[in-house]
């Protein structure tokens, strides 16, 4: 198929994904009281967030749950409320369930993979082929419903940038691309909430002094600078740049003038070429970055980057309540509360890390392997395997997969995979739905291309370890199917 017709098909997907945001905004207009059900993450919050501000300025009564994962079980309790039900960044795998449970009586707002039925209000964007794991998120999402309920909603297209920052969605060099950047970006910008520039992209450009800007650089990692406080501090005297105010604060990369800001970034490429660093990795260090222009200059909450690690230090910490509030304008007492718990879960990550290096991973043939037990939290081990890959201490040409133990004693599985790894072929979400439906009703998981999970009993460990490497396999090397 030429170009041009690949252009006009998405046209049309994107006119029908949008009329059906258009119905199902008319109907969550004309509700009398809803339940907002979203996951305990990033996107999960802002996706919920949005949401529930839009009905709250609808005038309609709105109660929020969030929960780690959406399972049967939680499904046999929501039926109890007899409200309708708004799930936001899950559902799309329990369209059939649900429609058992409560009838035409919700709302999904979801962009992991296709459902298993067919159902009016299921708004995913790989419904109407378009690739929820590229282009628009959950929070995304949301947004679109919350627009077409009313434009006064438009502000809240910051939260949706947040959300596909959450979702690793501006990964890439070029930004966020797809509808984020047509619709969600656009919007922010005309709303007066956002800001969009070329600048360096390491994390923390607002809240991290300059030292540790160089020190936690993981994405790229920055030879002889990252995990090194002595050189940092050398690099960046040696280039003339003071690291304290007059009064003693130090100071960040936003506090740079564009003059500094343009040695500092010059000297950081030309320290990547001595290194004989790959270019894909020198794209990394230059690229899009958000600005929330309402929030005070000096708040992780500023940069949408910073502000997703923010809310996913709440729900990572069983505290996706203090992240929701935050959605939903808090910046008081539970702003405090999540900065709090943004250190602590700094602190986890980072022992999470260092146990993971010291015991060292298991290889499979296609993915490496490791079993955390309960000595890392089932909610950051996902976020640790990812991290290893930054670390270096681990290759980047199979996927992670990491296991850890819930409190009922079940295993939470976490896989985490490269955008290199899903260009040459790579699905994990579907993989693990895949082995999920090979090992019995028990076992459930799902998720995107590039990062997924599921849940499994203790005795279907050794199975799901054989199966999805032989799914992987499948993938990779298609030819062994044959």
């Amino acid at each position: 198929m030429r170009s041009g017709e690949l252009a006009e098909d998405r046209k049309a997907a994107v006119r029908t994904f949008l009329d059906t945001i258009e119905s199902t905004a008319k109907t969550l207009n004309g509700l009398d009281s809803a339940v907002v059900v979203t996951h305990h993450d990033c996107d999960g919050m802002t996706s919920g967030g949005i949401m529930a501000q839009a009905l709250k300025r609808a005038q309609i009564p709105v109660d929020t749950i969030t929960l780690k994962q959406l399972y049967s079980e939680d499904i046999d309790r929501l039926k109890k409320m007899e409200k309708w039900l708004i799930f936001t960044d899950f559902g799309s795998s329990y369209i059939n369930q649900l429609k058992e449970a409560v009838g035409e009586k919700f709302v999904v707002i979801d962009h992991h993979q296709k459902g298993n039925g067919l159902h009016d209000y299921h708004v995913n964007p790989m419904e109407f082929g378009l690739d929820g794991g590229v282009e628009i998120s959950a929070g995304g999402i949301s947004y679109l419903v919350a627009k077409a309920m009313s434009h006064k909603n438009m502000d809240l297209a910051a939260l949706g940038v947040v959300g596909a920052c959450g979702d690793m969605q501006d990964s890439r060099s070029s930004g966020l691309q797809g509808l984020n950047a047509e619709i969600l970006l656009t919007d922010g910008i005309e709303a007066g909430v956002m800001h969009v520039k070329r600048d360096l992209r390491l994390y923390g450009r607002i809240s991290r002094p300059l030292v540790q800007y160089l020190l936690f650089s993981t994405s790229p990692i920055l030879p002889d600078l990252t995990a090194n406080k002595d050189n940092c501090m050398r690099f960046l005297e040696g280039l003339g740049i003071e690291l304290q105010h007059q009064d003693g604060r130090w100071r960040s990369y936003e506090d740079l003038n564009p003059e500094e800001k343009k040695v500092l970034s010059t000297a950081l490429l030309m320290h990547l070429h001595q290194y004989n660093t790959p270019e894909w990795k020198l794209n990394e260090l230059v690229g899009e970055v958000y600005t929330l222009t309402h929030e005070d200059s000096h708040s992780p909450l500023r940069d949408a980057k910073e502000f997703s690690t923010v809310l996913n230090a709440c729900g990572r910490n069983g505290a996706s309540s203090i992240g929701f509030q935050v959605c939903m304008g808090d910046r008081f007492e539970y702003y405090q509360k999540a900065l709090g718990l943004l250190q602590e879960h700094r602190r986890n990550l980072a022992e999470g890390i260092q146990l993971m290096q010291t015991q060292g991973l298991q290889e499979y043939k296609n993915y490496y392997f490791f079993d955390a037990e309960s000595k890392i939290k089932d909610s950051i081990v996902g976020i640790v395997a990812g991290m290893l890959y930054g670390s270096g201490s681990v290759k980047t040409d199979k996927p992670i997969v990491a296991f850890s133990r819930h409190e009922d004693g079940s295993i939470k599985v976490s896989a985490r995979a490269t955008s290199e790894l899903v260009r040459n072929g790579v699905n994990l979400g579907l993989a693990l739905r895949e082995t999920c439906q090979s090992l019995g009703s028990t076992a459930e998981g799902g998720g995107h291309k590039i990062a997924a999970g599921c849940r499994l009993e203790e005795n279907q460990k050794e199975q799901f370890l054989q199966e999805f490497d032989t799914k992987l396999g499948f993938q990779t090397n298609p030819s062994i199917q044959s």
